[in-house]
């Protein structure tokens, strides 16, 4: 067991910018984490960051896939190109962005309701932080403790 000179010693190692920068280095890689659970919410959902319908196939839809999309059933965008496969999440400074590359994405985002399809609802963010984010924390003292 460590004496309270030597656990003195190993937290003045852990200074805040030391904590910043390894946890930045954490939250970056788990970068494609947070894109899943955002296409989750818009591919199996079909709800925006807030939770609300990101929109609602039309009749005319429903003639045009003869029956296959109904006409007031909730937008999957599981049929606009590329878009769910280019969601990204970027870790900057003390801010996580999230955005996508498709080329379409202007002409998606007209038939839609929500302009917010990029992010975390906070039922996710809630689940990253219990389970990835905390226990990384929790390692991270424990470690840097000699704990």
């Amino acid at each position: 067991m460590a004496t309270l000179i030597q656990q003195l010693k190993r937290a003045e190692k852990l200074t805040p910018e030391k904590i910043v920068n390894d946890v930045f280095k954490f939250i970056r890689s788990i970068e494609k984490e947070l894109v899943a659970y955002n296409q989750s919410t818009l591919f199996n959902d079909s709800e925006d960051i807030f939770g609300k319908p990101i929109g609602f196939y039309s009749s005319g839809t429903e003639i045009i896939t003869k029956g296959q999309k109904k006409a007031g059933e909730p937008f999957d965008l599981k049929d606009t190109g590329d878009l769910l496969e280019s969601i990204f999440s970027k870790v900057q400074n003390d801010s996580i962005f999230f955005g996508a590359t498709d080329p379409k994405l202007k002409d998606v985002l007209k038939n839609t309701l929500s302009d917010d399809l990029f992010g975390l609802q906070d039922e996710d963010l809630n689940q990253v932080i219990k389970t990835r984010i905390l226990p990384f924390l929790q390692g991270y003292i424990r470690k840097g403790l000699g704990i």
